[in-house]
């Protein structure tokens, strides 16, 4: 957002990216919040049942009063000098801040789940809330968020540079090219998030005993052993990367993105018009991602390596026209303009 800000209104606005939990680890909600990580990929369960158990408006004021103390007192001294707008981008510093912020500055909460999401992101102080589909503004509404304090985004925001490779490369052979892969060769890209996911090897490695011709692109992220692996697997045509900067460039060279349904992930591949498989959600806020992928012909579930193996494989039998369908669905259905349209509703917020 940061980015895009300024790309629409060069050298105009100070933006501090602020975020107190991971500056503090003194601060118990910061302890918590570190914990998210390692919960989410190795207890998802643990994770759903925590996420349903708080999932009520009560429920969440009284998780704020008592843990948030010591995130009033650190973002109560970040409004000073006095900001213009605050924008938040976490469930758990909404009701802080505007519990902290004096009146007349707006506050914007950019809610970035895409379906389905807790109660902790509704406020209904917020001077906004965005929306980045209609599911998730019905949602907003049936927790009594105003109609007029609703922004529906065209998609979730995602960086700028993806607009820009998208206008770099027009087509998939343009992409492959730069990146120095087969420029005709089937490609799929693997994406185990930030933080690697050792599931990735063995979807690398039945992808390629498939017995078509695949460029496998696994993508580990920080997960410096998971690279490690997969590399001395030395399976033919798997191309391994750790965490990279250029994702955009990746996504456009592929023709399938398999990724567990995250919201950001699913926004990036579809912005890029790659079809998803997704192999798995946590519960919680990702179920409805699954679900609208499916409903709108995104892509599939594929929970099992062999279903994985036999969706590629069927993906790749399509004759060529309904691939290009499913291409044309998804560039649809994604937006790399968000970040710009939710920049210029800052904007028009901000008093000079």
């Amino acid at each position: 957002m940061a980015a895009a800000l300024e790309a629409i209104a060069p050298h105009r606005y100070e933006v501090d990216l602020y975020d107190p939990m991971s500056r503090e680890r003194s601060v118990l909600v910061g302890r918590l919040t570190a914990l998210y990580g390692p919960v989410t990929r190795r207890l998802p369960a643990l994770w759903g049942a925590l996420y349903h158990a708080t999932d009520f408006e009560p429920v969440v004021r009284t998780v704020q009063g008592s843990l948030g103390r010591g995130l009033r007192r650190k973002v109560r001294a970040a409004m000073h000098p006095q900001p213009a707008l605050v924008a938040s981008f976490h469930p758990l510093l909404n009701h802080v801040a505007l519990d902290v912020m004096d009146r007349g500055i707006p506050l914007v909460t950019v809610i970035t789940d895409w379906v389905e999401f807790h109660h902790a992101w509704t406020d209904r102080r917020a001077t906004r809330i965005v929306c980045a589909s209609e599911p998730a503004c019905t949602l907003c509404a049936r927790r009594g968020i105003p109609e007029e304090r609703l922004f529906r985004s065209s998609g979730l925001p995602i960086h700028p540079n993806f607009k820009e490779a998208i206008r770099r490369y027009p087509t998939r052979r343009a992409a492959r090219q730069a990146l120095k892969l087969r420029p005709l060769a089937p490609t799929v890209l693997l994406v185990g998030g930030g933080d690697g996911t050792e599931p990735l090897r063995r979807y690398a490695r039945v992808l390629a005993q498939s017995p078509l011709d695949l460029q496998i692109l696994a993508v580990c992220g920080r997960n410096e052993a998971l690279a490690r692996r997969i590399r001395e697997d030395n399976h033919a045509g798997v191309h391994v990367f750790g965490f990279v900067n250029n994702m955009p460039e990746l996504m456009l060279a592929s023709d399938l993105l398999v990724t567990r349904a995250s919201p950001g992930m699913i926004a990036e591949g579809l912005a890029c018009g790659c079809p998803l498989l997704l192999t798995g959600y946590l519960p919680g806020q990702e179920e409805g991602n699954v679900r609208e992928v499916v409903r709108r012909k995104l892509g599939q579930y594929v929970p099992g390596q062999a279903q994985l193996a036999k969706a590629v494989q069927d993906w790749f039998a399509k004759p060529g026209e309904l691939r290009e369908a499913d291409f044309d669905r998804a560039r649809a259905a994604g937006n790399p303009n968000a970040a710009f349209e939710i920049a210029g509703m800052l904007q028009g917020l901000v008093r000079d």
